[in-house]
Protein backbone atom coordinates (compact mmCIF):
# COMPACT_ATOMS: atom_id res chain seq x y z
CA UNK A 1 0.00 0.00 0.00
CA UNK A 2 0.89 3.40 -0.94
CA UNK A 3 1.21 5.98 1.98
CA UNK A 4 2.21 9.55 2.47
CA UNK A 5 3.23 10.72 5.50
CA UNK A 6 3.44 14.64 6.63
CA UNK A 7 5.58 16.09 9.23
CA UNK A 8 7.36 19.05 10.11
CA UNK A 9 9.57 17.00 12.09
CA UNK A 10 12.48 15.08 9.97
CA UNK A 11 13.22 12.80 12.77
CA UNK A 12 9.72 12.00 12.49
CA UNK A 13 9.35 11.45 8.88
CA UNK A 14 12.43 9.72 9.45
CA UNK A 15 11.41 6.70 11.52
CA UNK A 16 7.69 6.08 10.17
CA UNK A 17 9.64 5.68 6.66
CA UNK A 18 11.57 3.14 8.16
CA UNK A 19 9.16 1.55 10.06
CA UNK A 20 6.17 1.82 7.49
CA UNK A 21 9.04 0.12 5.22
CA UNK A 22 9.89 -2.28 6.94
CA UNK A 23 6.45 -3.55 6.71
CA UNK A 24 5.96 -3.28 3.30
CA UNK A 25 4.38 -0.12 2.90
CA UNK A 26 5.66 2.46 -0.13
CA UNK A 27 6.01 5.52 1.55
CA UNK A 28 6.49 8.84 0.33
CA UNK A 29 7.33 11.68 3.15
CA UNK A 30 6.08 15.78 3.00
CA UNK A 31 7.37 18.20 5.62
CA UNK A 32 4.55 20.66 5.22
CA UNK A 33 0.58 21.05 3.97
CA UNK A 34 1.86 22.49 0.88
CA UNK A 35 4.54 19.98 -0.01
CA UNK A 36 2.12 16.83 0.40
CA UNK A 37 -0.74 18.77 -1.92
CA UNK A 38 1.61 19.52 -4.27
CA UNK A 39 2.52 15.48 -4.07
CA UNK A 40 -0.68 14.24 -4.39
CA UNK A 41 -1.62 16.52 -7.51
CA UNK A 42 1.74 14.88 -8.76
CA UNK A 43 1.21 11.48 -7.49
CA UNK A 44 -1.70 10.82 -5.85
CA UNK A 45 -1.99 7.93 -2.86
CA UNK A 46 -4.38 6.17 -1.18
CA UNK A 47 -3.92 6.67 2.12
CA UNK A 48 -2.51 10.03 4.22
CA UNK A 49 -1.01 10.05 7.54
CA UNK A 50 -0.53 13.33 9.09
CA UNK A 51 0.78 14.95 11.61
CA UNK A 52 -2.16 18.24 12.70
CA UNK A 53 0.56 21.05 14.24
CA UNK A 54 2.97 22.01 11.88
CA UNK A 55 4.26 25.07 12.94
CA UNK A 56 1.63 27.66 11.30
CA UNK A 57 0.44 25.04 9.29
CA UNK A 58 -2.29 22.67 9.79
CA UNK A 59 -3.41 18.85 9.13
CA UNK A 60 -6.84 19.85 9.69
CA UNK A 61 -7.04 22.38 6.74
CA UNK A 62 -4.79 19.73 4.53
CA UNK A 63 -7.61 16.69 5.39
CA UNK A 64 -10.31 19.53 4.00
CA UNK A 65 -8.06 20.63 1.02
CA UNK A 66 -7.39 16.85 0.30
CA UNK A 67 -10.94 15.82 0.45
CA UNK A 68 -11.90 18.04 -1.80
CA UNK A 69 -9.50 16.79 -4.97
CA UNK A 70 -9.84 13.19 -3.50
CA UNK A 71 -13.08 12.27 -1.99
CA UNK A 72 -12.02 8.88 -1.14
CA UNK A 73 -8.71 9.83 0.17
CA UNK A 74 -8.80 7.78 3.63
CA UNK A 75 -6.53 10.26 6.36
CA UNK A 76 -5.20 9.36 9.74
CA UNK A 77 -4.36 12.30 11.79
CA UNK A 78 -1.82 12.29 14.64
CA UNK A 79 -1.48 14.60 17.50
CA UNK A 80 0.37 15.65 20.95
CA UNK A 81 -2.35 18.15 21.55
CA UNK A 82 -5.75 15.30 22.47
CA UNK A 83 -8.84 17.02 22.63
CA UNK A 84 -12.42 16.71 22.20
CA UNK A 85 -13.18 19.34 19.77
CA UNK A 86 -10.06 17.99 17.51
CA UNK A 87 -11.39 14.96 17.31
CA UNK A 88 -15.00 16.39 16.71
CA UNK A 89 -13.24 18.41 13.73
CA UNK A 90 -11.10 15.29 12.61
CA UNK A 91 -14.23 12.82 12.36
CA UNK A 92 -16.65 14.99 10.78
CA UNK A 93 -14.14 16.69 8.44
CA UNK A 94 -13.57 13.06 7.34
CA UNK A 95 -10.64 11.79 8.92
CA UNK A 96 -10.71 8.08 9.58
CA UNK A 97 -8.96 8.41 12.50
CA UNK A 98 -6.82 10.13 15.16
CA UNK A 99 -4.27 8.84 17.34
CA UNK A 100 -2.28 10.81 20.44
CA UNK A 101 1.62 11.43 19.83
CA UNK A 102 3.82 9.52 21.56
CA UNK A 103 2.16 6.19 20.46
CA UNK A 104 3.24 2.72 19.97
CA UNK A 105 4.09 2.20 16.45
CA UNK A 106 2.73 -1.28 16.65
CA UNK A 107 -0.47 0.14 17.81
CA UNK A 108 -0.21 2.92 14.84
CA UNK A 109 0.54 -0.27 12.51
CA UNK A 110 -2.81 -2.19 13.91
CA UNK A 111 -4.47 1.18 12.94
CA UNK A 112 -2.90 1.49 9.39
CA UNK A 113 -3.80 -2.21 8.50
CA UNK A 114 -7.26 -1.26 9.44
CA UNK A 115 -7.35 1.79 7.00
CA UNK A 116 -5.67 -0.21 4.66
CA UNK A 117 -8.76 -2.88 4.94
CA UNK A 118 -11.07 -0.44 4.11
CA UNK A 119 -9.50 0.88 1.54
CA UNK A 120 -9.36 -2.33 -0.21
CA UNK A 121 -13.45 -1.92 0.88
CA UNK A 122 -14.00 1.03 -1.01
CA UNK A 123 -12.03 -0.25 -4.23
CA UNK A 124 -14.30 -3.41 -4.26
CA UNK A 125 -17.29 -1.04 -3.60
CA UNK A 126 -16.84 2.36 -5.16
CA UNK A 127 -20.09 3.23 -4.41
CA UNK A 128 -19.38 3.63 -0.54
CA UNK A 129 -18.25 6.74 1.07
CA UNK A 130 -16.89 7.77 4.58
CA UNK A 131 -19.50 9.72 6.66
CA UNK A 132 -17.94 13.06 6.76
CA UNK A 133 -20.43 16.60 7.62
CA UNK A 134 -19.32 19.87 8.15
CA UNK A 135 -17.59 20.70 11.35
CA UNK A 136 -19.89 21.96 14.33
CA UNK A 137 -19.47 24.11 16.91
CA UNK A 138 -17.80 22.55 20.05
CA UNK A 139 -16.81 24.00 23.58
CA UNK A 140 -13.50 22.07 25.39
CA UNK A 141 -15.80 20.26 27.64
CA UNK A 142 -13.06 17.69 28.31
CA UNK A 143 -9.57 17.65 29.01
CA UNK A 144 -5.99 15.86 28.23
CA UNK A 145 -4.48 14.32 25.56
CA UNK A 146 -3.57 10.74 27.32
CA UNK A 147 -4.58 7.93 24.59
CA UNK A 148 -7.44 6.52 26.88
CA UNK A 149 -9.08 10.30 26.69
CA UNK A 150 -8.29 10.61 22.71
CA UNK A 151 -10.34 6.95 22.64
CA UNK A 152 -13.60 8.58 24.20
CA UNK A 153 -12.76 11.84 21.92
CA UNK A 154 -12.88 9.36 19.15
CA UNK A 155 -16.16 7.26 19.88
CA UNK A 156 -17.73 10.68 20.94
CA UNK A 157 -17.02 12.52 17.71
CA UNK A 158 -18.24 9.39 15.86
CA UNK A 159 -21.21 8.74 17.86
CA UNK A 160 -22.56 12.83 16.72
CA UNK A 161 -22.44 11.15 13.03
CA UNK A 162 -25.65 8.87 13.87
CA UNK A 163 -28.78 8.91 16.30
CA UNK A 164 -28.34 5.38 17.98
CA UNK A 165 -28.23 4.66 21.56
CA UNK A 166 -25.16 5.35 23.60
CA UNK A 167 -23.84 3.49 26.73
CA UNK A 168 -21.38 5.92 28.83
CA UNK A 169 -19.50 3.77 31.36
CA UNK A 170 -17.46 5.48 34.25
CA UNK A 171 -17.08 6.31 38.09
CA UNK A 172 -18.56 9.28 39.62
CA UNK A 173 -16.63 12.35 38.41
CA UNK A 174 -15.40 11.23 35.34
CA UNK A 175 -17.56 13.64 33.02
CA UNK A 176 -20.06 11.16 31.80
CA UNK A 177 -23.03 14.30 31.12
CA UNK A 178 -19.98 16.28 29.49
CA UNK A 179 -19.35 13.46 27.02
CA UNK A 180 -23.42 13.26 26.64
CA UNK A 181 -23.60 16.84 26.20
CA UNK A 182 -21.09 16.87 23.33
CA UNK A 183 -22.51 14.22 21.91
CA UNK A 184 -25.74 16.63 21.20
CA UNK A 185 -24.30 19.60 20.69
CA UNK A 186 -22.36 17.97 17.62
CA UNK A 187 -25.29 15.58 16.47
CA UNK A 188 -28.10 16.63 13.54
CA UNK A 189 -30.41 17.18 17.14
CA UNK A 190 -28.07 20.17 18.75
CA UNK A 191 -31.41 22.64 17.82
CA UNK A 192 -33.70 19.98 19.97
CA UNK A 193 -33.32 19.87 23.74
CA UNK A 194 -30.94 18.28 26.04
CA UNK A 195 -32.73 17.23 29.12
CA UNK A 196 -30.96 15.29 31.67
CA UNK A 197 -32.53 13.31 34.50
CA UNK A 198 -30.38 11.36 37.71
CA UNK A 199 -32.16 7.80 37.82
CA UNK A 200 -31.19 7.10 40.97
CA UNK A 201 -31.82 10.11 42.71
CA UNK A 202 -35.51 9.83 42.59
CA UNK A 203 -38.13 7.44 43.69
CA UNK A 204 -39.48 4.70 41.15
CA UNK A 205 -43.01 6.77 40.70
CA UNK A 206 -41.31 10.28 40.65
CA UNK A 207 -39.01 9.08 38.42
CA UNK A 208 -41.43 7.58 36.28
CA UNK A 209 -43.70 10.69 36.44
CA UNK A 210 -40.57 12.70 35.53
CA UNK A 211 -39.89 10.90 32.80
CA UNK A 212 -43.37 9.92 30.78
CA UNK A 213 -45.81 12.92 32.85
CA UNK A 214 -48.79 12.27 33.78
CA UNK A 215 -52.60 13.60 33.36
CA UNK A 216 -54.83 15.25 35.90
CA UNK A 217 -55.79 12.88 38.69
CA UNK A 218 -53.60 10.15 38.06
CA UNK A 219 -52.50 10.03 41.27
CA UNK A 220 -52.91 12.77 44.38
CA UNK A 221 -51.72 15.85 43.98
CA UNK A 222 -51.80 15.47 40.19
CA UNK A 223 -53.94 18.59 40.04
CA UNK A 224 -52.68 19.60 36.14
CA UNK A 225 -51.79 17.77 33.43
CA UNK A 226 -48.12 17.36 33.37
CA UNK A 227 -45.26 17.34 30.07
CA UNK A 228 -42.76 14.53 31.11
CA UNK A 229 -39.28 14.53 29.71
CA UNK A 230 -39.48 12.25 27.08
CA UNK A 231 -41.56 14.85 25.29
CA UNK A 232 -39.67 17.98 26.71
CA UNK A 233 -36.52 16.35 24.68
CA UNK A 234 -38.51 15.20 21.58
CA UNK A 235 -36.42 15.85 18.48
CA UNK A 236 -33.34 16.17 21.03
CA UNK A 237 -31.27 14.01 23.26
CA UNK A 238 -32.54 12.60 26.64
CA UNK A 239 -29.56 11.75 28.59
CA UNK A 240 -30.59 9.35 31.40
CA UNK A 241 -27.62 8.87 34.13
CA UNK A 242 -27.62 6.03 36.53
CA UNK A 243 -29.52 4.25 34.34
CA UNK A 244 -28.24 1.10 36.01
CA UNK A 245 -30.31 2.15 39.09
CA UNK A 246 -33.35 2.18 37.31
CA UNK A 247 -36.92 -0.52 38.35
CA UNK A 248 -37.60 -3.61 36.78
CA UNK A 249 -40.91 -1.91 36.13
CA UNK A 250 -39.19 1.22 34.66
CA UNK A 251 -36.90 -0.84 32.83
CA UNK A 252 -39.60 -2.62 30.79
CA UNK A 253 -41.37 0.87 30.11
CA UNK A 254 -37.95 2.40 28.36
CA UNK A 255 -37.52 -0.41 26.63
CA UNK A 256 -41.04 0.10 24.84
CA UNK A 257 -40.13 3.85 24.39
CA UNK A 258 -36.84 2.48 22.29
CA UNK A 259 -39.09 -0.29 20.28
CA UNK A 260 -42.11 1.75 19.41
CA UNK A 261 -41.21 5.22 19.94
CA UNK A 262 -44.03 5.81 22.15
CA UNK A 263 -44.66 6.60 25.32
CA UNK A 264 -48.22 6.66 28.01
CA UNK A 265 -48.23 9.45 30.45
CA UNK A 266 -48.97 8.00 34.04
CA UNK A 267 -52.93 7.69 34.26
CA UNK A 268 -53.13 8.17 30.52
CA UNK A 269 -55.08 5.02 28.10
CA UNK A 270 -52.99 7.21 24.62
CA UNK A 271 -49.89 7.04 23.86
CA UNK A 272 -47.72 9.93 22.33
CA UNK A 273 -44.95 9.55 19.57
CA UNK A 274 -41.73 10.82 20.81
CA UNK A 275 -38.53 11.42 18.89
CA UNK A 276 -35.79 10.97 21.25
CA UNK A 277 -32.34 10.38 21.38
CA UNK A 278 -31.05 8.01 24.74
CA UNK A 279 -27.79 8.66 26.00
CA UNK A 280 -27.57 6.82 29.06
CA UNK A 281 -24.47 6.27 31.81
CA UNK A 282 -23.87 4.29 34.89
CA UNK A 283 -21.31 3.75 37.15
CA UNK A 284 -22.37 -0.06 37.32
CA UNK A 285 -21.43 -3.27 35.34
CA UNK A 286 -24.89 -3.52 33.40
CA UNK A 287 -23.50 -7.22 32.41
CA UNK A 288 -23.14 -8.39 35.59
CA UNK A 289 -26.45 -7.26 36.76
CA UNK A 290 -27.72 -8.37 33.41
CA UNK A 291 -26.39 -11.89 34.61
CA UNK A 292 -27.73 -11.86 38.60
CA UNK A 293 -31.31 -10.82 36.56
CA UNK A 294 -31.16 -7.32 38.07
CA UNK A 295 -30.99 -5.35 34.44
CA UNK A 296 -33.11 -6.61 31.25
CA UNK A 297 -30.68 -8.24 28.76
CA UNK A 298 -32.86 -7.09 25.97
CA UNK A 299 -32.74 -3.25 27.14
CA UNK A 300 -29.39 -3.46 27.87
CA UNK A 301 -28.19 -4.51 24.05
CA UNK A 302 -30.94 -1.65 22.91
CA UNK A 303 -28.94 1.23 25.03
CA UNK A 304 -25.22 -0.21 24.11
CA UNK A 305 -25.36 0.40 20.69
CA UNK A 306 -22.66 2.80 21.28
CA UNK A 307 -20.39 2.35 24.13
CA UNK A 308 -18.04 4.98 25.77
CA UNK A 309 -15.81 3.51 28.60
CA UNK A 310 -14.57 6.88 30.53
CA UNK A 311 -11.43 6.38 32.34
CA UNK A 312 -11.04 6.96 36.08
CA UNK A 313 -8.49 9.93 36.37
CA UNK A 314 -5.72 7.67 38.54
CA UNK A 315 -5.71 5.40 34.98
CA UNK A 316 -4.62 8.74 33.28
CA UNK A 317 -2.34 11.05 35.80
CA UNK A 318 -0.65 12.32 32.96
CA UNK A 319 -3.55 14.76 32.30
CA UNK A 320 -3.62 16.07 35.70
CA UNK A 321 -0.99 19.03 35.17
CA UNK A 322 -3.15 20.50 31.96
CA UNK A 323 -6.65 19.75 33.87
CA UNK A 324 -5.19 21.05 37.30
CA UNK A 325 -4.20 24.60 35.31
CA UNK A 326 -7.21 25.24 33.20
CA UNK A 327 -8.96 25.01 36.94
CA UNK A 328 -6.62 27.04 38.23
CA UNK A 329 -7.06 29.45 35.90
CA UNK A 330 -10.86 29.28 35.65
CA UNK A 331 -11.11 29.77 39.80
CA UNK A 332 -8.53 32.64 39.90
CA UNK A 333 -10.27 34.49 37.24
CA UNK A 334 -13.48 33.95 39.12
CA UNK A 335 -12.34 34.70 42.49
CA UNK A 336 -10.62 37.85 41.70
CA UNK A 337 -7.30 35.97 42.55
CA UNK A 338 -4.06 36.47 41.50
CA UNK A 339 -2.53 32.92 41.29
CA UNK A 340 -0.37 32.05 38.82
CA UNK A 341 1.08 28.67 38.68
CA UNK A 342 1.45 25.29 40.88
CA UNK A 343 4.42 24.70 42.63
CA UNK A 344 6.46 21.63 41.55
CA UNK A 345 5.79 20.34 44.91
CA UNK A 346 2.46 20.18 45.07
CA UNK A 347 1.84 19.07 41.59
CA UNK A 348 4.33 16.14 42.53
CA UNK A 349 1.33 15.86 45.66
CA UNK A 350 -1.36 16.16 43.11
CA UNK A 351 0.00 13.22 40.63
CA UNK A 352 0.75 11.10 43.53
CA UNK A 353 -3.16 10.74 45.01
CA UNK A 354 -5.62 8.38 44.05
CA UNK A 355 -8.37 10.75 42.86
CA UNK A 356 -11.30 8.57 43.87
CA UNK A 357 -13.46 11.48 42.96
CA UNK A 358 -11.96 11.94 39.67
CA UNK A 359 -11.91 15.28 38.00
CA UNK A 360 -14.93 16.71 39.59
CA UNK A 361 -11.99 15.93 43.30
CA UNK A 362 -9.64 17.98 41.47
CA UNK A 363 -11.85 20.75 40.31
CA UNK A 364 -13.00 21.04 44.11
CA UNK A 365 -9.22 21.15 45.18
CA UNK A 366 -7.77 23.38 43.13
CA UNK A 367 -11.46 25.84 43.76
CA UNK A 368 -10.40 25.54 46.94
CA UNK A 369 -6.53 26.00 47.09
CA UNK A 370 -7.71 29.11 45.31
CA UNK A 371 -10.12 30.27 47.59
CA UNK A 372 -7.10 29.40 50.88
CA UNK A 373 -4.34 30.09 49.27
CA UNK A 374 -2.23 33.81 49.76
CA UNK A 375 -0.03 33.60 47.37
CA UNK A 376 1.00 33.52 44.11
CA UNK A 377 1.86 30.09 43.52
CA UNK A 378 -0.04 27.26 44.79
CA UNK A 379 1.87 24.66 47.23
CA UNK A 380 1.21 21.38 48.50
CA UNK A 381 0.16 23.21 51.94
CA UNK A 382 -2.81 24.70 49.98
CA UNK A 383 -4.63 21.74 49.24
CA UNK A 384 -6.12 19.55 51.96
CA UNK A 385 -7.00 15.73 51.01
CA UNK A 386 -9.02 13.09 52.63
CA UNK A 387 -6.63 10.80 52.66
CA UNK A 388 -7.85 7.13 53.24
CA UNK A 389 -8.10 6.17 57.16
CA UNK A 390 -5.53 3.49 58.95
CA UNK A 391 -7.65 0.39 59.87
CA UNK A 392 -8.86 0.80 63.73
CA UNK A 393 -10.37 -2.15 66.10
CA UNK A 394 -13.78 -1.20 66.79
CA UNK A 395 -15.43 -2.55 70.02
CA UNK A 396 -18.99 -4.53 69.97
CA UNK A 397 -21.57 -1.70 70.37
CA UNK A 398 -19.29 0.85 68.38
CA UNK A 399 -21.20 0.41 65.02
CA UNK A 400 -24.06 2.77 66.01
CA UNK A 401 -21.60 5.58 66.87
CA UNK A 402 -19.71 5.26 63.37
CA UNK A 403 -23.07 5.66 61.89
CA UNK A 404 -23.57 8.66 64.67
CA UNK A 405 -20.45 10.18 63.18
CA UNK A 406 -21.25 9.74 59.55
CA UNK A 407 -24.32 11.74 60.16
CA UNK A 408 -22.95 14.50 61.82
CA UNK A 409 -20.74 14.40 59.24
CA UNK A 410 -23.08 14.73 56.72
CA UNK A 411 -25.00 17.28 58.64
CA UNK A 412 -22.01 19.60 58.97
CA UNK A 413 -20.89 19.63 55.51
CA UNK A 414 -24.79 20.37 54.13
CA UNK A 415 -24.98 22.93 56.79
CA UNK A 416 -21.77 24.50 55.08
CA UNK A 417 -22.91 24.45 51.88
CA UNK A 418 -26.13 25.76 52.71
CA UNK A 419 -27.89 22.57 51.75
CA UNK A 420 -26.50 22.76 47.57
CA UNK A 421 -26.66 19.24 47.09
CA UNK A 422 -24.32 19.47 44.71
CA UNK A 423 -21.45 21.37 46.17
CA UNK A 424 -22.06 18.70 49.36
CA UNK A 425 -21.51 15.61 47.23
CA UNK A 426 -18.77 17.09 45.49
CA UNK A 427 -16.98 17.40 49.57
CA UNK A 428 -18.10 14.04 50.96
CA UNK A 429 -16.74 12.41 47.26
CA UNK A 430 -19.91 11.09 47.04
CA UNK A 431 -23.03 11.31 43.99
CA UNK A 432 -26.24 12.64 44.77
CA UNK A 433 -28.08 9.81 44.43
CA UNK A 434 -25.81 8.13 47.27
CA UNK A 435 -26.66 11.80 49.22
CA UNK A 436 -30.04 10.82 48.64
CA UNK A 437 -29.93 7.37 50.14
CA UNK A 438 -27.90 8.33 53.10
CA UNK A 439 -29.84 11.59 53.77
CA UNK A 440 -32.95 9.04 53.67
CA UNK A 441 -30.98 6.41 55.90
CA UNK A 442 -29.84 8.63 59.09
CA UNK A 443 -33.56 11.06 58.19
CA UNK A 444 -31.60 14.13 57.34
CA UNK A 445 -33.87 16.36 55.49
CA UNK A 446 -32.79 17.50 52.60
CA UNK A 447 -34.03 21.61 51.90
CA UNK A 448 -34.39 22.87 49.01
CA UNK A 449 -31.44 24.27 46.86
Amino acid sequence: MKILVVDDDQVTLNMLREFLESHRFEVSLASSPAEAMAHQARSPVPLVLSDIKMGEADGLSLLSELKKTSPSVVMILMTGFGSMEGAIEAIQKGAFDYISKPFDLNRLLVLLNKAVAHIRNLESDPGKTMQAEGVLETPRLLIGSSPGIVEVYKTTARATLSSSTVLIHGESGTGKELVSRAIHQNSARKSGQFVAVNCGALTESLLESELFGHVKGAFTGAQTDKIGLFEEADQGTLFLDEVGDISPGLQVKLLRVLQEGEIKPVGSQKSVKVDVRIVAATHRDLEDMVRSGKFREDLYYRLKVIEIEIPPLRERKEDIPELARVFLKKYAMKLGKNVRDISRSAMDRLMSHSWPGNVRELEHQIERAVAMTGSGILSEDDFDFMETAQPVHVEIGDAKSLESMEREHILRVLKETDYNKSKASEILGIDRATLYRKAQKYGIALKSE
